[in-house]
């Protein structure tokens, strides 16, 4: 299906190009400096050709980005290991040297340095050493006299700085700047003939040993791609991984080697990496997640209104100005959906979202979530507002604030299961219940994480709250149930574990209270974790100790015993049948719930009186 979908985007991306289909040998690749060459082949400078993007914020400020400008190069290799292209555009092989530490440097532990740039050398140099014309005579006496050892210091390359390492080169004329080497007619007519040469003898190739058959994706009678190329995935190998490959015998089947066995044709093989590869290099189709990357796009020509919507409210704060973010969360909080026709997104395109997982050599999919466009961003607007616990803090809590709250804080592998956030995103996406695993994880992480110095506030936060608000909220809601738990503090709410965490964090203020702050060890940290699980064990203890604290308070003052009493009094009448013995998982998430929620509205009313004075 991902398959299938990615050819048709790709049909799509021909359209918004007006039509015209990339020519067959060439590519679409990410260039960010123009190499400007004297006659004799010098570098007379480097031209930085990135495309500057200014975002309006706020105040009427701008934030401007830069990003690498489209251009069409000869096809890329596919090739693993040490393989140089016709015009190269790698650094490491057109100069043959690492950047490190900030220095030029043409030698490294696997001399790979010097094996690309040999490669390179000698592939164009045959290429280009029988072309007439100036840019083509410029090129190749650079091949001829560039040598790494002795360009070190070059002045033009270490201008670019850090952005030498991961960004590519074109080549143009130093004396004009309308010539670039691609679009050199003698090039490219040499280019295009071999490249020509080269798929009429692969056809023939093809055509005896028969390996045409009907097309698993189009539907057509078409040649087999025996090997598909190569994705360049964030997250992945550098050279690129397949999603579609049987190199192992193991795999072969019905006296099918290779990808032969997928019966997917080389047109639709072309299709659908082109459209993967796109999608993987452009910001806004994509984010990365720990181990998995989210690949996502609009059947529509022109989806860039869908995805910068769609990336904002996956946690991507640059995908659109300030200030419509403001109002598009703030609409979210109270279950409005945003009006996508002013925010130039179509509520009834067709929308995928992938998640994919890639490893030294091949992309794993993790799932495929298909919906119109509008319900997708329903349900994230649902998402948004189950996740909402602090009317005084409000704030987007994105996929990356959750993850992070899901693994400790002192975790040397701080990832969470890709399975995991898979049933989570589907959760958000479908508008489905959330995973038991989620509830259980923050519960966990609640119970054993600890406050200290360094991870303030990292035992229990908004988000923690907001997760575990979320999960019982929805569970309720899909049960045709009463949602039990608010925003904010619910004095009327009944249910036991959750009075049970409230009044913990009573005896917590009032220990706070009598030691006016100075506490090594607060009740939180010696109990809490027991009193979530056996509150009847636990609870009727810091009830005797809470009286020795309040005689104390009143000793200094009367009335804030008597508000203390007042409080243990209210909340203790609504349990009426006792603590209960043991609290199950949700109603473990019912006692945390509650607890913050009190702890929450001491510390505002602390704040109220301290303005008002």
């Amino acid at each position: 299906m991902l398959i299938q979908a990615l050819c048709s985007y790709a049909d799509q991306l021909a359209e918004r190009a007006g039509g015209q289909k990339i020519p067959d040998g060439w590519s679409e690749q990410k260039i960010s400096f123009e190499v400007l060459l004297t006659p004799e082949g010098k570098i007379g400078g480097i031209l930085d050709i990135r495309n500057a993007v200014e975002t309006p914020q706020k105040k009427g400020k701008t934030k401007i980005t830069y990003s690498p400008r489209t251009c069409l190069l000869p096809l890329r290799t596919q090739v693993t290991g040490i393989c140089s292209n016709t015009i190269e555009h790698r650094p490491l092989y057109l100069f043959g040297l690492n950047l490190d530490q900030g220095e030029l440097k043409p030698c490294d532990k696997t001399n790979k340095a010097k094996k690309s740039h040999d490669a390179f050398v000698v592939h164009n140099r045959e290429f280009f050493q029988d072309l007439d014309s100036e840019i083509c005579h410029a090129f190749y006496a650079f091949l001829q006299n560039w040598n790494p050892e002795s360009e070190t210091e070059n002045p033009h390359l270490k201008k670019c700085g850090a952005l030498y390492k991961n960004n590519y080169f074109c080549f143009g004329l130093q004396s004009d700047p309308n010539v670039r080497l691609e679009n050199d007619p003698a090039f490219r007519e040499k280019y295009d003939r071999i490249f020509r040469e080269k798929q009429t003898a692969e056809k023939a190739a093809q055509k005896e040993s028969d390996t045409s058959a009907q097309c698993a994706v189009l539907g057509e009678v078409l040649p087999v791609a025996r090997i598909h190329d190569k994705i360049k995935l964030p997250g992945g190998n550098s050279t690129g991984c397949v999603m579609v490959g049987m190199k192992e015998s193991a795999f072969w089947s019905y006296g099918k080697t290779q990808s032969y066995n997928s019966n997917i044709s080389e047109k639709a093989m072309k299709k659908y990496t082109s459209a993967l590869n796109y999608l993987a290099g452009d910001r806004r189709h994509h984010k990365i997640m720990d181990e998995m990357c989210l690949v996502y796009f609009a059947m529509k020509p022109d989806d860039a209104g869908e995805c910068d919507l769609f990336s904002f409210l996956l946690g991507d704060p640059t995908a659109r100005n300030e200030a419509e973010l403001d109002d598009i969360f703030r609409q979210a909080v109270f279950g409005r959906a945003p009006d996508l026709s002013a925010l130039h997104a179509d509520a009834d395109a067709t929308f995928y979202v992938a998640g994919l997982s890639p490893n030294s050599s091949r992309i794993c999919q993790k799932f495929l979530y298909r919906d119109k466009y509008g319900a997708f961003i329903a349900n994230l607007v649902q998402h948004q507002k189950d996740l909402a616990c602090n009317p005084a803090r409000m704030r987007q809590v994105s996929f990356d604030d959750i993850r992070k709250q899901l693994v400790s804080p002192v975790a040397t592998n701080p990832k969470v299961p890709s399975p995991l956030m898979a049933s989570i995103l589907y959760a958000a996406f479908h508008g489905s219940a959330y995973p038991t695993d989620l509830l259980a994880t923050v519960i966990r992480r609640v119970k054993t994480d600890s406050d200290n110095e360094n991870n303030h506030f990292i035992k229990l936060n908004d988000v923690r709250t907001g997760i575990i608000k979320a999960c019982l909220n929805r569970k309720a809601r899909l049960a045709h149930q009463e949602e039990e738990i608010t925003m904010s503090l619910n004095k009327e709410n009944q249910n036991p574990a959750y009075l049970c965490g409230r009044l913990f964090a009573v005896y917590e203020m009032i220990q706070q209270s009598a030691a006016d702050g100075n506490l090594n060890r607060t009740i939180k940290d010696a109990y809490f974790s027991s009193a979530c699980g056996i509150p009847r064990r636990i609870l009727p203890q810091l009830d005797k100790l809470s009286k020795n604290h309040l005689r104390k308070i009143g000793a200094g003052n009367k009335g804030r015993e008597v508000y203390f009493e007042k409080l243990i009094g209210e909340i203790m009448d609504k349990l009426d049948g006792g603590f209960p013995a043991t609290l199950s998982l949700e109603e473990q998430g019912c006692f945390i719930v509650g607890y913050q929620q009190q702890i929450t509205d001491f510390y505002q009313k602390k704040a109220e009186s301290k303005s008002a004075e």
